[in-house]
């Protein structure tokens, strides 16, 4: 029944945005329009920008996602961390806010568990990759499925691997500045439903996006 009802407030809430029946998404989360979220997905305090979609079976935790993401299925990102330095990893020694442990009464405030990690505009994460919490994925960047992503990406950036490494870049230099500049993910939809048939060509594209500042 309160899955129901979450479900039901999370619609009104979003009503141009589909979730799935069978995900669970946390009422704290932010959600732009035309997010999809496919079914068996836990998202918990993220925010979501518009257009993005979630693949199936993906687990998102404190994460921050820009605008026209592609997600691919069973996708793990933002879990939290464990001190290594200390006599032991179990969370139920230093914090009272971990779940599944037993909490044997000593909150140790250094401890930093959960970091946000934040995933730029466009950005392209190919199926069962992992990204750690904390992590900063650039505008443009591909995620090879797969990868499990340590550091920080570059805009534009394309890495795969274990851990992930940058392989190469979508573009050069100049054309990555000039995309990052335009911001063309912010605009509103008229323009970029007019910019459209001009996504195979950057030049011709930029030039009928940057036109409607």
């Amino acid at each position: 029944m309160k899955k129901t009802l979450k479900l039901i407030l999370l619609k009104i809430r979003n009503p141009q945005s589909a979730i799935s029946i069978n995900s669970n998404v946390s009422l704290n989360t932010k959600i732009g329009k035309r997010v999809k979220i496919l079914k068996g997905s836990n998202i918990g305090d993220c925010s979501i920008s518009n257009y993005t979609y979630v693949g199936k079976n993906c687990s998102f935790e404190r994460t921050i996602i820009g605008s026209f993401c592609s997600i691919g299925p069973e996708v793990i990102c933002g879990m939290g961390s464990h001190p290594d330095n200390y006599v032991s990893t179990y969370p139920g020694f230093y914090s009272n806010n971990a779940s599944g442990s037993f909490f044997f009464g000593n909150s140790i405030n250094e401890v930093v568990e959960f970091k946000k990690t934040i995933i730029g505009n466009d950005v392209w994460i190919g199926a069962r990759a992992i990204i750690l919490g904390g992590v900063k994925i650039g505008n443009g960047a591909i995620i090879g499925a797969g990868a499990i992503v340590t550091k920080d990406v570059p805009p534009y950036g394309v890495v795969v691997g274990v851990p992930a490494k940058v392989k190469k870049y979508r573009f050069d230099k100049n054309t990555i500045d000039l995309l990052n500049e335009s911001k063309w993910w912010d605009k509103d939809e008229e323009t970029i439903k007019k910019s459209a048939k001009y996504i195979n060509n950057i030049n011709s594209f930029l030039e009928k996006i940057n036109k409607h500042d």
